[in-house]
């Protein structure tokens, strides 16, 4: 009995020996990835005219900067060509420090000398939790896809257009040489007219001066019966007749 108390004894010591290496291997492990783990901020506005370079050495304070990508600003016709961008990303090898940078520098000002042509500018930083490179490579990839099918319906919009107008422009043209051609034989050259008949709606104008037409023709009925009351109530200018006409319409 002694014998298979101590062998049940190492065998549990043995377990518990087992569980507390993994739970350390394991805990190594986590704390391993999350050093490991990178971070990425998203910049909604850049400053104007800072260089690439310019914008890593100020996070690269901070911590260790992986790879970055700026939007260049489309159709940028000034001199400075590309150093207009309108959004960025920053990758930190550390998730950490991409936190601490998001919670430091948002809404701050960007500072520096007073001469700095980026001393008044404000910082607009985010943490982008659980967000990885290969995600802003596709929000990068849809935003492009998006830009192109919007371009697209311009100039599909501009071809109709176009199309339009040369299609007017050339019947226009031929309805010009048909006239030409019968007023040289005498004949009558008629047009088709669209909306003949038809009544059109009243502009604003329209509608002010017909209600004001209406008031003045209800006003001037008014008086005129204002006026007629007044002749039937006193007969003439003799004041001894209408007081007899008022007497007889009272008690009568």
């Amino acid at each position: 009995m002694s014998e298979d108390k101590a062998s049940s004894k190492t065998n549990a010591e043995s377990k518990y020996r087992q569980a507390t290496a993994e739970a350390k291997h394991s805990g190594a492990k986590r704390k391993s990835k999350e050093k490991s783990r990178s971070g990425v901020i998203y910049l909604s506005s850049v400053p104007e005219y800072m260089s690439v370079q310019k914008l890593r050495n100020i996070f690269s304070e901070y911590g260790e900067v992986g790879r970055t990508f700026f939007q260049p600003v489309e159709k940028s016709f000034t001199y400075k060509k590309g150093l207009l961008f309108t959004e960025g990303w920053v990758e930190f090898k550390d998730h950490r420090a991409a936190k601490y940078v998001a919670v430091t520098l948002n809404a701050t000002q960007v500072g520096g000398k007073k001469r700095n042509p980026w001393y008044s500018c404000i910082w607009t930083v985010k943490f982008l939790p659980n967000f990885t490179w290969t995600d802003v490579n596709a929000d990068r990839e849809l935003k492009r896809a998006t830009f192109d099918s919007r371009i697209r319906a311009d100039i599909a919009q501009v071809k109709k257009q176009t199309n339009f107008y040369v299609s007017s422009y050339e019947k226009s043209k031929t309805l010009g040489e048909m006239k030409k051609r019968r007023e040289k034989r005498g004949d009558k050259f008629e047009t088709r007219t669209f909306g003949e008949g038809v009544p059109q709606r009243l502009t604003d104008e329209e509608v002010k001066a017909q209600k004001s037409k209406i008031s003045l023709s209800s006003q001037k009925d008014r008086g005129g019966e204002k006026q007629r009351k007044q002749k039937k109530t006193f007969v003439g200018n003799d004041e001894s007749a209408s007081r007899q006409f008022v007497m007889k319409s009272i008690f009568s």
